[in-house]
């Protein structure tokens, strides 16, 4: 691990991001146990620096956290990570930047879009305020178009929120390429 001199602390968030971002790729490529590792080493090293701003990156706690809900989408283990943040909820405040605050709410609606249809009012939600904190963010990005289309194909009913971002969307009658979010 990188030590920390004189209050520098910016060669430990580097090294901080690096473990989230092997995270990411041990989560792409399925390998659970080395993402959380990274997850844990990361959260070590954020405990160490505090909450730092070193390259704009906005390396700490909070931002260890919004990377765990992340990953836990992208392992599909959204569910529970999900519940995690609805019991112990994160410092938006501390993370700086609208856009991480909406991929944080992006990662939520994928996971509670994991349920399987049961917790698709809370997906909705999450999505709709990513939406609204990022659009421009959110309306390109193909995870985001492929979600707003699975929660329209497992609607029970019409509700003006799922209408309204299917809207802002630019949402015809298209398909979701498949219903795995």
């Amino acid at each position: 691990m990188t030590a920390i001199h004189d209050g520098n602390t910016l060669g430990a968030e580097t090294f901080g991001l690096l473990h989230l971002m092997g995270a990411h790729f041990a989560a792409r490529g399925n390998d659970a146990t080395a993402a959380f590792d990274h997850l844990d080493e990361a959260a070590r090293v954020a405990l160490l620096t505090g909450e730092c701003n070193g390259l704009q990156q906005h390396f700490g706690p909070p931002n260890v956290a919004v990377w765990r809900v992340a990953i836990g989408a992208e392992l599909g283990q959204g569910p529970a990570v999900a519940e995690r943040v609805q019991h112990e909820p994160i410092d938006l405040q501390a993370l700086g930047s609208k856009d991480r605050i909406a991929a944080l709410h992006f990662d939520l609606a994928r996971s509670w879009a994991q349920a399987e249809g049961d917790r698709d009012g809370e997906a909705l939600r999450a999505l709709d305020t990513a939406d609204r904190l990022a659009p421009l963010r959110m309306r390109n990005d193909p995870i985001a178009r492929d979600l707003v289309l699975t929660l329209d194909c497992r609607a029970r009913r019409r509700v003006w929120e799922l209408d309204s971002l299917r809207h802002r969307f630019g949402i015809g009658n298209q398909r979701p390429r498949s219903v795995d979010s």
